[in-house]
């Protein structure tokens, strides 16, 4: 009996595995999703968690984290909860003061699933940058390029006018939209195979089972250091749009877009920004916490912000509940900042490193 499947049987089977793939991907997804809605964290709220930093008053008794888009904890209504590539703030090619990229991220085993593939001779890099340039994301993972320079026998970023005689790639294991899935790996090792195939190499995949293991590891850590922490200037009038440039304008914050604005470090990095607050007759400034340089002190200089921002509009400085914040309150707050940084340290994500920018994205 002639058992063979038609073309058209084998193309319903394999609609079947994807459909199937599909269903038990939303399902991680949705677990994930109502794991976050739930997860709390002493101290700083865990922004990866969808939390944002409420500032301690009273007893200095850590407040529990509540999830963005409740009682008014939302971040400003202009900066997306979950930016995408075309967001100025969140683009995978870091951008520096004069708005020029700057060099692509090192891959790392402890920050990428880093796939090599082996060249049968030196290849220029023009060449290389033309047939890697298809495969740049996988689902919201960005992916970046290296190669084994021949001069310098190092690896780093692909450029032109240079041969290399040996290429790797790697995808980011986890960042604010979660860990590495199946459906991504599986979309990393798809699109490997015609750059394979073009540059006559062989692709030497790890073993998927043990990558998502590590990218699961790496995000529960990460969603340990996530935080974003806010304040808010209160004012009897509503403030317009105008009122929010003139204060961005007095503090020497630049426009984002959207009405929102924000404070530059000297390398392009955003230290805070300040928007429309999620109260009509609010302003918020937003910290956060990983992504901006502790070396550029951004918790002294978006307290120094919000004291002019309240002074010119005859405001005063509140949290998310109303409450006003005196200086032992923001004391505490910046004590825990600086508890916060610490663990990112030690983890090897110092607050604004590449390594961080790229995770905490």
């Amino acid at each position: 009996m002639d058992l063979g499947l038609s073309t058209l049987q084998l193309s319903l089977a394999i609609l079947a595995v994807v459909v199937v793939a599909a269903v038990l991907a939303l399902n991680a997804w949705q677990g994930r999703r109502n794991r976050r809605r739930i997860q709390q964290a002493d101290g700083l709220s865990a922004a990866r968690a969808g939390g944002r930093i409420e500032p301690v008053l009273g007893d200095g008794a850590a407040p529990s984290p509540k999830a963005h888009g409740a009682s008014g904890l939302a971040p400003p209504a202009a900066a997306p909860a979950e930016p995408g590539p075309a967001d100025p703030l969140a683009a995978d090619t870091l951008i520096g003061a004069t708005g020029d990229p700057v060099a692509a991220p090192t891959l790392s085993e402890a920050t990428d699933c880093v796939v090599e593939l082996e060249l049968e001779a030196p290849l220029q890099g023009a060449r290389l940058l033309a047939v890697t340039q298809p495969l740049r994301r996988v689902g919201s993972k960005p992916v970046h390029f290296e190669g084994h320079e021949v001069a310098s026998a190092e690896w780093g970023p692909l450029a032109a006018g240079r041969a290399y005689g040996a290429l790797r790639c790697g995808v980011l294991l986890a960042n604010r939209h979660g860990p590495l899935n199946a459906m991504e790996f599986s979309e990393l090792a798809a699109g490997l195979q015609p750059i394979a195939e073009q540059l006559s190499s062989l692709v030497h995949l790890p073993d998927m089972t043990e990558v998502l293991t590590q990218a699961r590891d790496l995000d529960a850590r990460c969603a340990e250091l996530d935080a974003q922490v806010g304040l808010n200037i209160e004012v009897e009038t509503p403030p317009t749009p105008s009122d929010l440039q003139g204060c961005a304008e007095a503090t020497g914050l630049v426009e984002r877009g959207n009405n929102l604005y924000a404070r530059l470090a000297p390398g392009g990095e955003v230290l805070f920004s300040l928007a429309l607050g999620p109260a009509a007759n609010q302003l918020t400034l937003l910290l956060d916490v990983p992504r901006a340089p502790a070396t550029q002190d951004p918790w002294r200089q978006m307290v120094d912000c919000a004291v002019t921002c309240a002074a010119r509009l005859g405001g005063r400085i509140v949290d998310d509940g109303g409450r006003p914040l005196d200086l032992p309150a923001l004391e505490r707050i910046e004590e825990q900042l600086a508890e916060r940084r610490t663990a990112l340290e030690r983890a090897g994500f110092p607050a604004g490193s590449p390594a961080a920018l790229r995770l905490f994205n």
